[in-house]
């Protein structure tokens, strides 16, 4: 499992595996070596390299275009909480008025990638559903909205087959209060989320 950073940048947790010593080289050469490890797809390495890259110059230029770097890098690794946490660090310590807007598209974005299990997870699909109303409602204007109301659209579907099938757990019980309280129109023509079949064997 790769390692998570909780503090930043003055604590992290320590790597798991050794590597070549690498100390007091220029900021310059540090924001190589970070593009350099992000190319050839090597994140554990760019991850310590930007740790150093803290350490030794913590003013450096190169910090802020460094973590979208290696929020992009994670993300298209499909490693969502490394990604976010990167993210989060660039708007807590860089991002200006105008870029909120787009961070928070995408954080949904995150969220949405990050769901995976849809039959399972009731609390991430209606916190999704509710982070892309607030966007939705927040930033009227913004030119991602379509994308986020795209996004919602497949979340609401997606509860409305989560809630089918809860409704027909409950049916099986025969509890038919709490049946009628999950019983929900799915939209014809629709198609439920793709689940892997060996995720199958543990949904109901």
């Amino acid at each position: 499992m790769r390692k998570l950073f909780f503090l930043f940048p003055l604590i992290f947790l320590a790597c798991s595996k050794t590597t070549p010593t690498k100390e007091n080289l220029t900021a310059l050469k540090w924001h190589t070596e970070i593009y350099k490890n992000i190319q050839v797809k090597n994140l554990d390495a760019a991850d310590n390299d930007l740790i150093s890259l803290e350490a030794e110059h913590p003013t450096s230029i190169y910090i802020k275009t460094d973590l979208l770097a290696l929020f992009l890098a994670h993300l298209k690794n499909e490693e969502y909480d490394l990604s976010e946490f990167y993210l989060k660090q660039y708007e807590k310590r860089f991002a200006s008025l105008k870029d909120i807007e787009w961070i928070e598209y995408q954080k949904v974005k995150l969220h949405f990638l990050k769901y995976q299990n849809p039959y399972t997870d009731q609390k991430a699909i209606l916190d999704l559903i509710k982070e892309c109303n607030n966007y939705i409602s927040s930033y009227p204007n913004s030119k991602y909205k379509f994308e986020v109301a795209t996004i919602l659209a497949k979340a609401d579907l997606t509860k409305r087959y989560l809630n089918d099938k809860i409704y027909k757990l409950y049916k099986k019980l025969n509890k038919p209060k709490a049946a009628k309280f999950y019983k929900t129109k799915i939209p014809k023509n629709s198609k439920p989320p793709v689940v892997p079949w060996y995720k199958k064997l543990f949904y109901w």
